[in-house]
């Protein structure tokens, strides 16, 4: 397959992902280069989520080997995210359906259902970024509610209660896991900026960057200049 076509099937995957539809999930569901496609639309993501979150690192003064450092830890952390996800799905789905899904599908099921944070760069728009943020995570989970219907081959509503239950796990995992998750958010975060995050064990498990508590402004700096 050429570049050209595989632009125009990622296109074609992640506008169909977007507009929930059931169709291109099904068209991808046996398209020959459904992993790579799902990987790249994860990858992207990715970085457009993380992105989004820089300008917390800029305005933190982190630069150099420690931006890299923080960018790198938190791409690690969403693909750690993604094969829970993954690993979640493929055994609920085995639970309620009986049908056992490869954890390579189940990973593609879940990188496909991230076309929506493709928009991730939007989250830092100033005081409506968070709520963007809500949005897109709302609508992946939506995208991954159509996609798991086409891979079990079931209805609506058993693809409903697999997603809803694998959210469900989720949310367990970050109770469980707070203390621990919590802590390791915070010390990596304070060993690269020096400050306190508001990362919580919730924030990571839902593919949240890094934000610390409060920005070290100097304000008086800029006042004391323009007298």
């Amino acid at each position: 397959m050429g570049f050209l076509d595989f632009l125009g099937s990622l296109g074609r995957a992640i506008v169909g992902v977007w507009g929930l539809d059931p169709s291109v999930a099904q068209w991808f569901r046996g398209y020959p280069y459904a992993f790579e496609i799902s990987i790249t639309i994860a990858m992207l993501a990715g970085i457009s989520t993380l992105l989004g979150n820089s300008v917390v690192l800029f305005l933190n003064r982190i630069r150099g080997w420690r931006f890299a450092v923080s960018l790198v830890i938190n791409g690690i952390s969403m693909v750690a995210l993604f094969v829970a996800q993954a690993v979640v799905i493929a055994v609920i789905g085995y639970l309620v359906t009986g049908d056992r899904l490869s954890l390579a599908n189940a990973a593609r099921a879940v990188m496909l259902a991230t076309a929506p944070l493709l928009f991730g760069f939007l989250e830092l728009a100033p005081y409506v970024g968070p709520g963007i943020a809500r949005v897109l995570q709302v609508w992946s989970l939506l995208a991954l509610w159509v996609i798991v219907g086409v891979i079990y081959q079931v209805g609506y509503w058993p693809a409903l209660l697999i997603t809803g239950l694998g959210w469900g796990v989720m949310q367990g995992l970050s109770w469980a896991l707070a203390r621990p998750l919590t802590a390791l958010g915070n010390g990596v975060w304070r060993a690269l900026s020096g400050s306190p995050t508001l990362l919580t064990a919730q924030d990571i498990l839902s593919g949240h960057q890094f934000m610390p508590v409060e920005f070290d402004f100097d304000v008086r700096a800029g006042t004391e200049g323009g007298q």
